[in-house]
């Protein structure tokens, strides 16, 4: 995968229904984190070698922060960890393309942070579960596509 919009934005929900899960005041300073996080890892020298590695991670991290929404008391700390890295994958795979991330991840992650808070404090908990382990399903689908060997079809024609 060459484009950075699928995981950035994927990593921006899965971040946000992880931020959604602590208290208030947590919940702020965890998005502040995520969004400084982002913005510094960005501005570093990274080379294009490193889009994959950073791809990666950001898939590795939409996992986690998916499956951290199992925790039936999320620790403040945790939730300030878990954006803190998760500012840092993003930023890590905006700098090795040459781009930014902050069109990409902060958008979805606020609004999905806001929505997942409404249905937390309304009582629709399933709901939020079911997003998280739809992203599960969607990185343990990116990566076993990855993990397949590339078939003739898969390859352009030499005469495109």
């Amino acid at each position: 995968m060459n484009s950075i919009a699928l995981p950035l934005v994927l990593l921006g929900l899965a971040t946000g229904i992880a931020i959604a899960h602590a208290a208030p005041r947590p919940r702020v300073i965890a998005f502040v984190a995520f969004a400084v996080a982002s913005s510094l890892a960005a501005s570093l020298r990274l080379p294009a070698a490193a889009f994959d590695d950073a791809a990666f991670a950001c898939w590795i991290f939409v996992a986690a922060c998916a499956a951290a929404v199992l925790w039936p008391r999320m620790p403040g700390r945790l939730v300030l960890l878990l954006a803190g890295m998760g500012g840092c994958c993003a930023g890590a795979l905006a700098a090795s393309s040459g781009g930014r991330p902050e069109g990409y991840v902060l958008a979805p992650t606020i609004a999905t942070l806001v929505l997942a808070s409404w249905c937390l404090r309304h009582g629709a908990r399933v709901a939020v579960h079911v997003v998280a382990s739809w992203l599960i399903a969607v990185v343990l689908l990116v990566a076993s596509v990855h993990a397949l060997p590339v078939t003739p079809g898969d390859r352009p024609d030499h005469l495109e």
